[in-house]
């Protein structure tokens, strides 16, 4: 069985030629960065997480922690479990009356729901050894850039 490394959350930043968002997920131990290019949804509904903002009605990746509640379960763990052609693979572990089931998903919204409440992500020693770079400080505004672009969005924008 493959180990798997705790993770943090670092941050968001977008890719200059693109303006794509990049997941940034470290390594405390090791200072070192798990790139994940995800999705300008996905990279909201993060930041929302982060930040601590509540909506008057329950957004999707609150419905989805809503119905697993319902169902008498909880989410044990996110883990970043694979890598195959440059594209990740997360599996969400339930514990349930039925025991332990693994969900497969996106890893965007696996953290989503991991950083809603408050669980462990982890990602595959190996997958994190070989995608993994060095975290560089960058002294630009890039989160408050970052914030600036959630705030201006609109859903019109997704279409």
């Amino acid at each position: 069985m493959s180990k798997n490394i705790k993770v943090e959350v670092n941050s968001i930043r977008l890719e200059e030629s693109s303006d794509t968002p990049i997941l940034l997920l470290l390594d405390p131990s090791t200072q070192k960065v798990l790139p994940i290019w995800i999705g300008t949804i996905e990279a909201v509904s993060i930041a929302y997480a982060q930040e601590g903002v509540l909506h008057d009605r329950p957004q999707t990746h609150d419905l989805l922690l809503n119905i697993v509640e319902a169902l008498d379960a909880s989410i044990n763990e996110v883990n970043i479990s694979n890598i195959s052609d440059e594209t990740y693979y997360a599996d969400i572990i339930l514990n349930s009356v039925n025991g332990l089931v693994t969900l497969s998903a996106r890893p965007s919204d696996a953290i989503a729901l991991a950083l809603r409440s408050n669980i462990p992500v982890t990602v595959n020693e190996k997958v994190f050894e070989t995608n993994s770079i060095d975290l560089i400080i960058d002294s630009s505004n890039e989160i408050e850039e970052f914030k600036a672009f959630i705030k201006d969005i609109k859903p019109e924008d997704f279409s």
